[in-house]
C-alpha cells in the first residue's frame, strides 16, 4: 500500500479509490472529501488549511457546507495539497466519474470516458496565466531544464520575466531554447492588435522588442560555443495559443481568447504520460509543424 506525504499530511492510496471519496470528488463536494481525509488522517482543519493554502476559518466553512468550493485555481490547490493521484484529481477537475452505472446505455458514457481519456494527462488548469504564474514561476518552471520550446505572440514569460543572468547561465550551461515568435513584421500580428483593440503598433513594438533583446542581451553574450544553444524564428499566422514544452514532459498552453489578454486567458499544464492518448502529442505536433515554417533569425 503506498501513501501520499505533504507537507502536513500522510494519505493512503487506497482513501482516494473509495466509492464514497469517488462519489465526492466527482460531486466536487470539497466538504466530504475534507471529511473523509479527516476520517482517516485525524487532520484538523488547521492542517487541512496549511495542506491546502487555505485559512482554518475557510475549511470550517467549507466542511460546514456555508462555503461551496467552485473555482479551479482552488479545486487545484487543494488537489495539489492534497498530493491527489491523478485518476482523483481529474475526477474532481472534470466533475466526472470514470466508472458508469450498469442501467446506462453504454454509448453515452463510453463517449465521456474516451474523452476523459483523452485529457488525462491534463494535471492542472489556472483561471489565469497570473495566477499560473504565482503558482508556478519562471525560476521554478526554468532553472533545471535542458530543452524548452517555446511558441506564442511576445514571449513575455521568457523575455521579460525570467532573469537575464538566469537564462544566460542556462544556455551556457547547456540547455537548448527555441523560441518562436509572431512576426512583428507581418499581417496576423495587425490583425491582432486590431482584434484586440490595441494601438496600432503596440504589439509589433513589444515582440520586436523582446526579439531584440533576447538576441543582443542573451545570445550576443554567450561563449561562442554555446550561441548556437538559442535558436529565434518568427511566423506570420492567426496565433491560437501559447505553448511552452519544457524537457519533452511537461506542457504549459495557454489559448488566445478574442478580446482577452493573454495574462487574463485560462492555462493548463499537461504531464507526459505513457502512451498515445492524451493532449501531449497534439500540441508537440503543433510546435513542431509551426517551428518548421517558421523564419529563422
Amino acid at each position: 500500500m503506498s501513501v501520499r506525504t505533504t507537507a502536513a499530511l500522510t494519505i493512503s492510496d487506497l482513501l482516494w479509490d473509495g466509492t464514497d471519496m469517488l462519489d465526492a470528488l466527482a460531486a466536487r463536494d470539497v466538504a466530504q472529501v475534507f471529511r473523509l481525509v479527516q476520517r482517516a488522517t485525524h487532520a484538523s482543519q488547521t492542517t487541512l488549511g496549511v495542506a491546502t493554502g487555505l485559512s482554518q476559518a475557510q475549511v470550517s466553512e467549507i466542511t460546514s457546507g456555508a462555503r461551496r468550493v467552485s473555482s479551479i485555481d482552488v479545486l487545484t490547490r487543494i488537489c495539489t495539497g492534497l498530493s491527489m493521484p491523478r485518476h482523483a484529481r481529474i475526477t474532481l477537475l472534470l466533475g466526472e466519474r470514470d466508472q458508469m452505472p450498469a442501467e446506462q446505455d453504454v454509448s453515452g458514457p463510453q463517449v465521456a470516458r474516451t474523452s476523459r481519456d483523452q485529457c488525462a494527462d491534463v494535471t492542472a488548469i489556472y483561471s489565469s496565466r497570473s495566477d499560473f504564474v504565482a503558482e508556478l514561476p519562471p525560476h521554478v518552471l526554468f532553472d533545471s531544464a535542458t530543452d524548452i520550446r517555446a511558441s506564442g505572440l511576445s514571449l513575455n514569460l521568457i523575455c521579460q520575466q525570467y532573469a537575464d543572468n538566469r537564462l544566460l547561465k542556462l544556455l551556457a550551461a547547456g540547455t537548448r531554447l527555441r523560441c518562436l515568435f509572431l512576426d512583428p513584421a507581418g499581417e496576423a500580428i495587425r490583425r491582432q492588435e486590431r482584434e484586440d483593440d490595441f494601438p496600432d503598433g503596440h504589439l509589433s513594438a513589444l515582440t520586436e522588442l523582446n526579439i531584440q533583446n533576447l538576441a543582443h542581451r542573451i545570445r550576443d553574450r554567450l561563449p561562442a560555443g554555446t550561441r548556437d544553444h538559442l535558436t529565434i524564428g518568427v511566423y506570420d499566422e492567426s496565433v491560437r495559443a501559447n505553448v511552452l514544452l519544457i524537457d519533452d514532459r511537461l506542457y504549459v498552453v495557454q489559448h488566445y481568447l478574442p478580446r482577452m489578454r493573454g495574462v487574463d486567458c485560462p492555462t493548463m499544464v499537461i504531464e507526459r504520460s505513457a502512451g498515445p492518448s492524451g493532449l501531449y502529442p497534439i500540441f508537440d505536433e503543433m510546435f513542431s509543424s509551426l517551428w518548421n515554417r517558421s523564419r529563422k533569425l
